[in-house]
């Protein structure tokens, strides 16, 4: 059986075969070169030097390596992992047993967290727009606090006026303790503040992390070289990602 390898990589389109596939998308594209193997599975995986590869049969090379079958629809079924050494396979004391262990707990987050990126927008333009919203609503929290604070402030000065009356009599005790209680107030609303300020400048800075993420999900997925062993070109639509179920 002939192997077909994708991968991805800059190419020009060489002939008029393959200027008519640029017009499909790649499922497509590869159901009309390989009908013959439209039944056939479909594997994913990564060379040496970084580079992306599709065929419907594993070669002897990539045996040993991380590889993933996808569906028809690209949906990754079945993930296996890359061959460990029996160094690797057997953890030598607990302590690299628990951080293979949280290795793999972290590969899974990471994935569910791509997941949710890809789905939860059209573009970046939407990330950009949920990061205003975002720091928007912040931004009201602490104009509120500053208004309640301004509030609370003037019944101080009020308190203080007051005082100067009953001079050279004693000030009445609840108005000390009243300003007592505003000064108090004034320095809890003060220290929030100062959180919400220090929230706005993480949520900036996550909402700008997730859209430079979500912009090399992109590109991984698109603009890509489809080859086949026939020597026929045609730039991709754009490939649905494919992530692991979670169990």
């Amino acid at each position: 059986m002939r192997k077909r390898a994708y991968r991805i990589e800059r190419r020009p389109i060489l002939t008029s075969v393959a200027r008519l596939a640029c017009r499909v998308p790649l499922l497509l594209f590869m159901m009309a070169v390989g009908a013959g193997t439209a039944h056939a599975a479909l594997y994913k995986w990564t060379d040496e030097h970084g580079i992306v590869h599709y065929s419907d049969k594993l070669p002897v090379e990539a045996v040993n390596r991380a590889n993933a079958q996808l569906s028809g629809q690209g949906i990754t079924v079945r993930r296996t992992e890359q061959v460990r050494t029996a160094a690797q396979r057997v953890p030598q004391t607990e302590t690299e047993a628990q951080k293979l262990r949280e290795a793999d707990r972290d590969r899974v987050v990471a994935e569910r967290r791509d997941r949710a990126l890809i789905e939860s927008y059209a573009n970046e333009a939407e990330i950009e727009l949920a990061k205003s919203r975002a720091i928007a609503t912040i931004d009201g929290q602490v104009q509120s606090a500053r208004a309640f604070v301004a509030q609370i402030a003037k019944r101080r000065k009020e308190l203080d006026d007051r005082k100067a009356t009953f001079a050279p009599r004693p000030v009445p005790g609840e108005i000390p303790r009243e300003i007592e209680t505003i000064d108090a107030e004034i320095d809890r609303q003060n220290e929030f503040m100062a959180a919400k300020a220090k929230e706005s400048a993480n949520v900036a800075a996550r909402y700008d992390a997730d859209k430079q993420r979500y912009r090399e999900l992109k590109g991984m997925t698109s603009g890509a070289i489809v080859t086949s062993s026939e020597g026929r070109y045609a730039r991709s639509q754009p490939v649905a990602m494919e992530f692991t179920s979670a169990h």
